[in-house]
């Protein structure tokens, strides 16, 4: 095994130019095929975040009609209260009460 001093300045691996050459080329043929297909996958990230937008948007529109509608078609009072409430002070007067002294045992 040759030591540090024995290699001096000289490269350790010696290459062909024909393999340089190649090399160069190889990976100048990529960065191209990378550049050129860069801003393809740019545009497809940008339609797929806005249509992402576009069905949240819709998503949020329609439960919003729909929390609207079912919130309205809810009516404010129930039926009893609407009875109880349409009755004067002698009307309510009238009305059976029910006492329950004990609980039956079953």
């Amino acid at each position: 095994m040759k030591q540090w001093n024995e290699i001096g300045k000289s490269m350790p691996y010696h290459e062909s130019d024909h393999y340089l050459d190649r090399l160069v080329d190889q990976v100048t043929e990529e960065a191209i095929k990378r550049r050129a297909a860069g801003p393809t996958s740019r545009v497809r990230l940008m339609v797929k975040a806005a249509s992402a937008a576009a069905v949240a948007l819709l998503v949020i529109g329609i439960g919003s009609a729909l929390y609207h509608q079912h919130a309205t078609a809810i009516p404010t009072q129930s039926p009893m209260d609407e009875f109880l409430g349409s009755l004067d002070d002698s009307e309510v007067e009238m009305l059976p009460c029910y006492e329950i002294e004990e609980i039956p045992e079953y």
